[in-house]
């Protein structure tokens, strides 16, 4: 079965976003994603960790410097997300040299 790159309405829908809103970091995280894995053939996995790429992207609008800080603290945010890594990690090209 041939997947097929998760279009940025699928993305929305699966977010509840508007697709304008999300366009910008939608392109981003494609770019981001065909950067860093092996995308050929794509597959369910990739298309999932996208979904999540975009979702945290837009997360972290609200916390610019990756710091939440509450009554007890602050805490720092990761700068990326186990689940990503996980769905990603076979497909992700090695650097060797």
């Amino acid at each position: 079965m041939s997947v097929v790159w998760p279009g940025v309405e699928e993305v929305a829908s699966r977010l509840k976003k508007d697709p304008e809103s999300i366009e910008a970091t939608y392109r981003a995280e494609v770019a981001d994603q065909e950067a860093r894995c092996r995308v050929d053939p794509y597959n369910d996995a990739l298309a999932e960790a996208l979904v999540r790429r975009v979702a945290r992207a837009l997360a972290m609008r609200n916390v610019p410097l990756g710091i939440q800080v509450d009554d007890f603290g602050s805490t720092r945010i990761g700068s990326t997300d186990p689940e990503v890594r996980r769905l990603e990690g076979p497909f992700r090209r090695l650097v060797v040299g």
